[in-house]
C-alpha cells in the first residue's frame, strides 16, 4: 500500500501543479488541511474539507499575478504517511517581485484516500516528524 500511496500524492500533487485545482475524489469527505506546525503562521490552524481547503487557497494565492509549484521530492513515510517536500514561488501582484516558500506536507491516507495534509515549515521538520532525514 506505501507505494500506491506515494503514487497517489504523486499524481494528485502534479495535477494541483498544473490546474491549481484538487480532484474530490482523492480526498476524504472530511479532509484535515492542518497549519499548526507552519511556523509563525497566523491565522487559522485547520480547514476541513475541499470547500474550506479552496477558500484557504483561493485566498492563499490571491496576493499573486503568476503562481507555481514544484515537487522537490515525495517519501513513502509508511503507516499510511507519505512526506512531499514542494517549493512554491509566486510574482506579487503589481509588482515585479517574486516570493518563495519551500516546506513539507506529511500527507496521510486511509484505502487510498487523503485523511490529513499537516504542513511543516522548515521542510526537513516534515521529514524528521516521520523519523526520516532529507
Amino acid at each position: 500500500m506505501s507505494q500506491e500511496n506515494v503514487e497517489i500524492v504523486r499524481r494528485m500533487l502534479s495535477e494541483f501543479g498544473e490546474t491549481h485545482q484538487v480532484s474530490a475524489e482523492a480526498f476524504a469527505p472530511d479532509f484535515i488541511w492542518d497549519l499548526s506546525t507552519f511556523q509563525g503562521w497566523p491565522g487559522r490552524q485547520q480547514f476541513t474539507g475541499i470547500g474550506e481547503f479552496n477558500e484557504f487557497f483561493a485566498s492563499w494565492t490571491e496576493p499573486y499575478s503568476e503562481w507555481t509549484q514544484e515537487i522537490v521530492g515525495i517519501h513513502d513515510a509508511g503507516q499510511n504517511q507519505v512526506v512531499g517536500t514542494i517549493c512554491q514561488r509566486g510574482r506579487l501582484r503589481d509588482s515585479g517581485s517574486w516570493v518563495d516558500l519551500h516546506y513539507g506536507l506529511l500527507w496521510t491516507l486511509k484505502d487510498g484516500v487523503i485523511q490529513r495534509a499537516q504542513l511543516y515549515t522548515p521542510p526537513e521538520e516534515a521529514l524528521k516528524a516521520v523519523g526520516l532525514s532529507d
